[in-house]
């Protein structure tokens, strides 16, 4: 929030009202304003005539040009411009939050590295644009609260403008490149020079350059290297480079993004072959510039700064909140007086005196000092508040067809008091009709005082008197001035109105609010899922909305648990998971803290470690946990974690190489990018291997395996390599840890292979070069690790039984007990999941209402249902169909030619038929009904008695989409030549025609037939039945299909499709609700329960539950979480709202 307006300010720029001044320079004034809907905005008028500079709305021409050519990442999006008028202004983006000027804090650690990673991406996109920004400085960046975003396009230019006129140097001496002063045009160049400045601030707290005068500033810029050694390692380099004085020798913007987001900070690495610098906007142009603002993005918004930055709107509904209940009826009274509508319709704003306030206006004046003046007349000190406060637009549109009839009523008072109440002042004829009518019948939330009374009245008597009309006429006028008068009731309906506006007022708030807690919990979920669920349980606390179901939803199905967040967020720390995801070990130069992930105590470490001055690179733990390795600038170290004493052998490592160190096989592998060594600390020896790719060492420690490389230890000998390794990838490969199986990469993924024969286990398809393999203990499954986790059963039918997508690489996982854990930046998510290979299920099946679950395993002569065992006979390998019922009171198990009929509530047989039929109908087309079974032929349907098999009726079988047995019995179809459910008894078309656009892949039917969901490519349509309109927007599910659902009350539709995702989607919207829900294995059957729960189950047995209500989601979240949210929490989030537990 700005300082008040002055005089001289606009009150109003167009369609927009101003609230506050939010800063002046050079170049104009920036306003907080607000839209009609009520949408915060900033506006930046230029300052100057234009009349007077030819030249002005050019230049603002040109800069609206620059910042519309800018990708809105990290940066304030331009919403609109107005160049024609007297005072030319842009619009853009408003971004709550402090400058980093303002902030009053210094960054470190990986908040630092993160907002340099935002102010690059907005950078590139800038320059990516063709646009050079030119006053980049800490007064333009702000920290709003989805992260940093530069702002204030003022002295941009286009790479198209003019670059040999030189003109006056623009821009904050301080931040401007050293060339500038010297009189070359500033150039994207310039922009990473001030780069470099404003990450130095943000370190520091202080300008880099300065100088009592402009000379002494310009001297410093030129000659003065600024100490960069309060930076972390990451970004020492990047900044060294962005200060460069020759602006050749700068990188990129896009070089600098890419180095920042790799997390090693090598510039030079990050420039493109051939290369020798210079910040152009073409460098690195064969990256991914899409992905790498992402990324970029990605970054900024995990160092977002809460939002105490309350909008005009949010400042007026706590005031409002504060008066006691007498004092907010007044409050209508006395704001409605604050503003009128004009005779052409238009609202504007008026200043009353005191005297036309309610008795008791003091108290409301007192409460809202800070957007109402307390003078005489009453003024609007904050103009904008008829737009921004939701309940003040709320009373103008209830009132707003009246205000211009009450304007003329206060305008005619006045004049008549200070006439001195002259009758040639009064209204008569037309005016006194439309006043009296007003305040007798149309009036809301305005009480006429008594000098407006007193003047309705004596027009009114004026009128009786001239009148030589008929009684009629003065009746008519007495009445209608006899309920104008009338306070007592009106003040009743009044208060009664007040009372509805005010809660319609308070549940819009809650709605908007919760949806704001529902984005903020999908914004924190990955780095805290915690945090995540109890902000989207707040939502749905606050209400029920779209967005707080979605959120929590995501909430109960995310396999994330909790989060350990490490502590020392220092500069310089190194973080290392242990081999069995108990222990976080965080290593700063001089010290090394080892934590409990789970309790979250510190279990041990050591100080002393040595390293100070040092840059440290990487940090890894032996897999019993015994040994430290520590590499830095200048090489890899060994420590004794039990005694922290340095241990075997150090091993230099220069800083220009790559490097990479892990423990394999109890051996410490060293990596330099140019070959590599494997060091055994119980022996002292060092082996030397002439491979650049990764290494693993097999646990019995004789052998290692690079790529399609077999290495005997520690002689450094070539063996035969692992068959089927693929010769040009760059894979990680990796043993169990029995040493019984190796993954390695091969043409078509990841082998897996039996270490002693070679002979293939499975094989992993879709494996990237970049995913780092993991064994479980037992070696059943793998995790492979990227920007993502994927956990694999390797020789499975569906190998993916889970995945999790990541924000931030991911630099080590380890399989606990009841799921896995992966280390990420600072912070250790545990994924709660039982990770256990499944046996495959010959037949699965839910009953419509989801109240039994029938399954059966290979090679059983049994059926489960629900847990209990029915004796059915010998089943051939998936050769068996289950179908129940619609009130799934009956259940038909086919295997082979015999089909059996089922009480599934009490296991009891009700009928078996045998090969003589059975084989008359299609494999998978019977369906139980009360009366019998109804079985499906090529033309025809058969409905057989349960009792000794008799065929009770047979019906012919026209061309048919699809088909259903009712609850009822009925047999129903829909028409592939009529497009009309049709009554397949009576031959009755049922329903309006549904007009399928082409032929449908598959259909599925309401429970009671109202609607109808067609696929079409993986696009699905729903039609009502009964009119034949669509219903809601294309549902794009992609995927193939396994089933599809819609809920009892019609409002909800699940699918299952065969990539292992079920996704739920709201019927009359055509939305999808929450994420897309990732399952153990493909759905082979899915219901909704009758309490409204989503079950889905796949041939691995195991049953997949989703509540779909708020209330049962939220008391889901609530168990999950553990805890409640801190006020703490709330405050970051909703600062303006008191605080609610949620939980």
């Amino acid at each position: 929030m700005g300082s008040a307006l002055i005089d001289g300010d606009p009150r109003r720029l167009g369609e927009y009202w101003l609230s506050s001044r939010l800063g002046a320079g050079g170049q104009g004034v920036v306003y907080e304003a607000y839209d009609p809907a009520g949408a915060r905005v900033a506006i930046k008028v230029l300052r100057g005539d234009p009349t007077g500079q030819p030249g002005l709305r050019e230049r603002m021409a040109k800069e609206a040009v620059s910042a519309r050519r800018v990708a809105s990442f990290c940066t304030a999006r331009v919403l609109g411009v107005e160049l024609d008028g007297p005072r030319p202004y842009i619009v853009s983006e408003y971004v709550e939050g402090p400058s980093l000027r303002t902030a009053g804090r210094v960054f470190s650690g990986d908040d630092l590295h993160r907002l340099a990673t935002a102010i690059a991406t907005a950078l590139t996109a800038i320059h990516d644009a063709g646009v050079v920004h030119r006053d980049l400085k800490p007064d333009n960046v702000l920290l709003g609260p989805d992260g940093p975003r530069v702002i204030d396009f003022g002295v941009a230019r286009t790479l198209e403008m003019s670059l040999t006129s030189t003109g006056l140097v623009t821009g904050t001496p301080g931040y401007m490149a050293p060339e500038v002063f010297s009189g070359e045009r500033a150039g994207p160049a310039a922009d990473v020079f001030a780069w470099g400045a404003v990450v130095l601030y943000a370190a520091t707290g202080q300008d880099p350059f300065t100088g009592e005068a402009l000379g002494a500033v310009m001297h410093r810029v030129l000659s003065h290297e600024p100490d960069l050694s309060v930076l972390p390692g990451t970004l020492r380099g990047p900044v060294r480079a962005a200060l460069a004085k020759e602006p050749a020798l700068r990188p990129a913007a896009r070089e600098l993004l890419l180095a920042l987001v790799s997390g090693d900070g090598d510039v030079e690495r990050a420039r493109p072959a051939g290369s020798r610098g210079g910040a152009g906007v073409a460098a690195g142009a064969g990256t991914d510039l899409a992905r790498l603002l992402e990324l970029g993005a990605g970054d900024g918004r995990r160092v977002g700064s809460p939002a105490d930055d309350p909008a005009l709107g949010v400042l007026a509904e706590d005031a409002y909140a504060a008066l006691s209940p007498e004092g907010k009826e007044l409050v209508p009274e006395v704001f409605l007086r604050l503003v009128t509508v004009t005779d052409e319709g238009e609202l504007t704003l008026r200043e009353p005196r005191r005297s036309e306030l309610p008795e008791g206006a003091e108290r409301v004046l007192e409460a809202f000092t800070y957007v109402v003046s307390g003078g005489d007349p009453v003024r609007l000190l904050r103009p904008a508040l008829p737009l921004a406060w939701p309940r003040l637009r709320a009373w103008i549109a209830a009132n707003r067809d009246g205000l211009a009839v009450h304007r003329q009523i206060c305008a005619a008072t006045e004049r008549w008091q200070e006439h001195g109440r002259r009758e040639a002042d009064l209204f008569h004829g037309s005016s006194l009709d439309a006043a009296l009518r007003w305040a007798a019948a149309e009036r809301r939330n305005i009480t006429l005082t008594p000098a407006e009374r007193d003047f309705l009245e004596a027009s009114a008597a004026l009128t009786r008197r001239r009148s030589r009309r008929s009684r009629f006429v003065s009746a008519g006028l007495a009445v209608l001035l006899a309920l104008a008068l009338i306070a007592g009731g009106l003040a009743v309906r009044q208060s009664a109105t007040l009372a509805e506006q005010s809660a319609t007022l308070a549940g819009e708030r809650d709605a908007a609010d919760s949806a704001r807690l529902a984005a903020a919990a999908d914004a924190v979920r990955g780095r805290d899922p915690v945090l995540g669920m109890l902000l989207s349980a707040a939502a749905g606390r606050l209400s029920p909305t779209a967005e707080a179901r979605s959120s929590l939803l995501a909430s109960v199905v995310d396999p994330a648990g909790t989060a350990f967040h490490d502590p020392d967020t220092g500069p310089d720390v190194v973080r290392a998971l242990s081999a069995d995801g108990r222990s976080l070990v965080s290593v700063s130069p001089d010290e090394v803290r080892v934590w409990d992930v789970g309790t979250g105590r510190r279990t041990g470490g050591f100080s002393g470690l040595g390293l100070t001055g040092r840059r440290l690179r990487q940090t890894a733990v032996s897999e019993d946990g015994k040994l430290l390795a520590v590499a830095d600038s200048q090489g890899v170290g060994l420590w004794d974690m039990a005694t922290g004493r340095p241990t075997g052998r150090r091993h230099p490592a220069a800083e220009e190489f790559d490097l990479r160190i892990a423990f394999s096989g109890g051996r410490l592998v060293i990596d330099l990018g140019q070959g590599t060594y494997v060091y055994d600390p119980r022996t002292g020896t060092k082996t030397s291997l002439p491979s650049m790719f990764a290494t693993a060492v097999h646990p019995g420690g004789d052998y290692a395996v690079t790529g399609t490389q077999r290495w005997a230890l520690p002689s450094g000998k070539r063996q035969r390599g692992f068959p089927g390794a693929c010769a040009d990838c760059a894979g990680t490969p990796a043993f169990s840890p029995d040493g019984r199986l190796v993954a390695i990469n091969g043409d078509d993924g990841l082998l897996v292979l039996d270490a002693r024969s070679g002979k293939e286990i499975g094989t992993i398809g879709e494996w990237e070069d970049t995913t780092t393999p993991v064994f479980s203990p037992d070696g059943e499954l793998i995790a492979g690790f990227d920007t993502a986790i994927r956990v694999y059963q390797p020789g499975a039918d569906e190998p993916l039984l889970l995945e999790r997508e990541v924000a931030d690489p991911i630099s080590a996982v380890a399989f606990t007990g009841d799921g896995l854990r992966y280390l990420s930046e600072d912070t250790v998510v545990t994924l709660q999941a039982p990770l256990t290979a499944d046996q495959p299920m010959d037949e699965v099946r839910l009953s419509p209402d989801g109240r039994f679950l029938a399954t059966h395993e290979l090679d059983s002569t049994k059926v489960t249902v629900n847990g209990r065992d029915f004796e059915v006979g010998r089943f051939d390998p998936y050769d068996s169909m289950f179908a129940f019922s619609p009130d799934g009171s009956r259940l038909a198990i086919r295997r082979g030619d015999d089909v059996s009929v089922w009480d599934p509530a009490t296991g009891r047989r009700l009928a078996t038929m045998g090969p003589e039929w059975a084989g008359t109908f299609e494999p998978d087309a019977a369906k139980p009904a009360p009366a019998g079974l109804w079985t499906a032929a090529d033309d025809s349907f058969t409905l057989w008695r349960l009792l000794g098999g008799k065929k009770l009726k047979q019906v012919s079988r026209p061309r048919l989409i699809g088909w259903t047995v009712t609850a009822e019995g009925r047999l129903v179809g829909l028409d592939a030549s009529l497009l009309r459910l049709v009554d397949l008894e009576t031959g009755r078309p049922l329903g309006a025609r549904v007009p399928l656009p082409a032929p449908a892949d598959d259909v599925w039917f309401s429970a009671d037939l109202k609607l109808v969901a067609a696929n079409f490519s993986g696009k699905i349509g729903i039609w009502d039945t009964t009119t034949g309109r669509q219903v809601g927007d294309w549902m794009r599910v992609g995927s193939a299909p396994w089933g599809g659902v819609f809920s009892g009350d019609g409002r909800l539709f699940a699918f299952a499709s065969q990539d292992k995702s079920l996704t739920l989607w709201d019927v009359q919207a055509g939305e999808r609700v929450g994420p897309e829900i990732g399952l153990w294995d493909s759905a082979r059957s899915i219901a909704f329960s009758p309490t409204g729960e989503v079950l889905a189950i796949g041939r691995g047995g195991r049953l997949t539950r989703v509540p779909t209500a708020v209330g049962p989601l939220m008391t889901a979240v609530c168990a999950r979480a553990g805890r409640v949210l801190t006020e703490a929490e709330w405050r970051r989030h909703l600062p303006a709202r008191p605080y609610r537990k949620g939980c």
